[in-house]
């Protein structure tokens, strides 16, 4: 099935789903396939498979991208390819290891250093990591040829920090309870 993004938690990658024969579905981030977490984005259209049940969730969400040319259907393929594989740990930074499978060629292993008073800095959490280095990675595909990754190893800067803030959604007003004066019970009031 396909159907556009209808709404969007960016910090738990969870979702609603509006199918295009109006079925409305949610989704959790395990139901997304890793490498489009970062890229989600409410009006995006997706491919998806329904769990069955009382309650259908969309299971296998996939981004669907338009075609742009022959070089980022390159691109895509290439971080298709791209496997987190887990971190290491040394001193105050933080290695990101990712390994790119591609047919008929040998594994090739990437490192994306962090320091993690860059995630402290920014109020950024250190499970955001994954998807950050991803990111700092597709980066990477955009400034060489897919086919010759200059160097296995690149860093998280204040500048993908940065851009990572920027497209997070503004943060909703908080609506919370106040006594009222001379009052025994609770009234609402927004703060």
């Amino acid at each position: 099935m396909t159907g556009t993004i209808k709404s969007l938690d960016v910090g738990s990658a969870t979702g609603v789903i509006t199918a295009e024969d109006g079925l409305i579905v949610g989704f959790c981030p395990s139901a997304v396939l890793q490498y489009d977490v970062p890229t989600l984005a409410i009006g995006q259209v997706v491919s998806f498979e329904l769990e069955g049940g009382r309650c259908p969730k969309a299971l296998n969400v996939c981004v669907q991208r338009p075609p742009h040319g022959e070089k980022a259907q390159e691109k895509r393929l290439e971080i298709t390819r791209l496997r987190y594989l887990g971190f290491e740990h040394n001193g105050n930074t933080r290695g990101y290891l990712f390994e790119r499978l591609s047919p008929g060629s040998e594994k090739r292993t990437f490192t994306v250093d962090a320091d993690l008073t860059l995630f402290a800095k920014h109020h950024i959490r250190m499970q955001e990591g994954p998807a950050l280095c991803l990111r700092a990675l597709a980066a990477e595909l955009d400034v060489v040829e897919a086919a010759a990754w200059g160097s296995s190893q690149c860093s998280l800067t204040d500048r993908e920090m940065l851009a990572h803030l920027a497209s997070l959604p503004a943060p909703r007003a908080r609506h919370g309870f106040k006594r009222a004066p001379n009052s025994p019970g609770v009234t609402p009031h927004v703060l």
